[in-house]
């Protein structure tokens, strides 16, 4: 049996347990997950159905037939259909040999577009249709030894692509060019982006999620540098950030300092047993206590492995307990509008002890760059 088989197994045992009757997963990396192939429908109806008893399915354009029947998995049954005559049929089908009946639940991806999921509603509307994620989670949250060497040699490459990003910084060049920079070096690492790089300059780094633009880089300015790439399809994801020159003001070493305490005290936290919101809360409580608890407006942290944001999320209300093996990053940020902000962040895995960073140490104080 190969691992994907036994992925698929784990989730019939769990959808027989708890009542699921079929599972629908689109081109996302639940299908990489279950089956080590995924590909974009362009719009067109790609999804892999799970019963929770029969012999998973394939229904795929006809056009990635092909492509399809070459997974992972070894799943047989490729079902092709063609623009001229649509999916519906083939999926009536297959609910009618699987005896799909009213008021039976199904999980659907979340990530199926909504026009699909419609569709389906219209060829069975007496489903009870549940978000998938949840229940996928479980199966994906601990990660294995293989799973956690690809997600090691991805930081290992991000975090020397971050150093010949930081290193690479000259007055006058703009966001983009940084973006294009990073995104050429990920490549000469035979790796691919796990994100659209987020560049930002002076003002631009108090929106934590900025999108790279022209603004060029100026003497004083505080930089946000978050990138991240992949390996054999998981992911890294680093932030860091530095003064370019002097810093724009005194206050800029204290809110850097901030953060990185926060960061070393969420860090410390980890340990197997800790809830969630635990971890969030040992980083806010730092941030609170020098003054800046409002201008910390996002969670600590996301869970990260074939996506780059994934469960389990480290935020208040997250009553999950952590367990050896989990994977998520521990991000605190201080913003503040129309000035700078300031987020550090690695990726760590859960030990039977505590926490391992994937990632190099944090600087305790604010880097300058020259």
């Amino acid at each position: 049996m190969n691992i994907y088989h036994e992925r698929i197994q784990r989730l019939q045992a769990l959808m027989q347990q708890e009542g699921y009757r079929l599972a629908i997963l689109s081109f996302s990396d639940q299908m990489r997950y279950l089956t080590g192939y995924v590909e974009n429908g362009h719009k067109r109806f790609l999804a892999l159905f799970v019963p929770w008893v029969e012999e998973p399915v394939f229904v795929v354009p006809k056009m990635n037939v092909a492509q399809a029947s070459q997974n992972l998995a070894q799943i047989s049954l490729v079902y092709g259909w063609e623009d001229s005559s649509g999916w519906q049929d083939t999926v009536r089908t297959l609910f009618r040999g699987w005896d799909i009946r009213p008021g039976q639940a199904v999980l659907v991806d979340d990530e199926l577009y909504a026009v699909h999921l419609l569709g389906l509603q219209s060829i069975a509307p007496n489903l009870t249709y549940l978000p998938a994620d949840p229940v996928l989670s479980r199966l994906r949250r601990v990660k294995t030894p293989d799973e956690l060497s690809a997600m090691q040699r991805a930081a290992e490459i991000i975090d020397t692509v971050m150093e010949a990003t930081l290193a690479s910084l000259k007055e006058g060049v703009t966001e983009i060019e940084v973006a294009a920079l990073v995104e050429q070096q990920i490549q000469q690492h035979r790796s691919t982006p796990s994100f659209e790089p987020l560049i930002c300059f002076g003002a631009n780094a108090a929106m934590p999620h900025h999108t790279p633009d022209a603004t060029p880089l100026k003497r004083g300015d505080m930089v946000i540098v978050d990138i991240g790439c992949t390996w054999e399809h998981y992911a890294s994801d680093t932030t860091r950030t530095v003064a370019f020159g002097a810093p724009p003001d005194e206050e800029a070493e204290r809110v850097y300092r901030t953060v990185a305490e926060a960061h070393v005290a969420a860090f410390a936290a980890v340990r197997p047993g800790i809830l969630c919101e635990e971890i969030d809360r040992a980083a806010r409580q730092v941030i609170q206590r020098a003054g800046y608890g409002e201008n910390f407006i996002h969670r600590t942290g996301h869970g990260i492995g074939l996506s780059c944001h994934e469960p389990p999320y480290i935020q208040e209300g997250n009553t999950l307990p952590l367990e050896p093996g989990f994977c998520f990053s521990i991000e605190p940020g201080i913003y503040l509008s129309g000035r700078y902000g300031v987020r550090l962040e690695n990726i760590v895995t859960v030990t039977e002890t505590g926490a391992l960073s994937l990632n190099r140490p944090i600087p305790k104080t604010l880097p300058i760059i020259a």
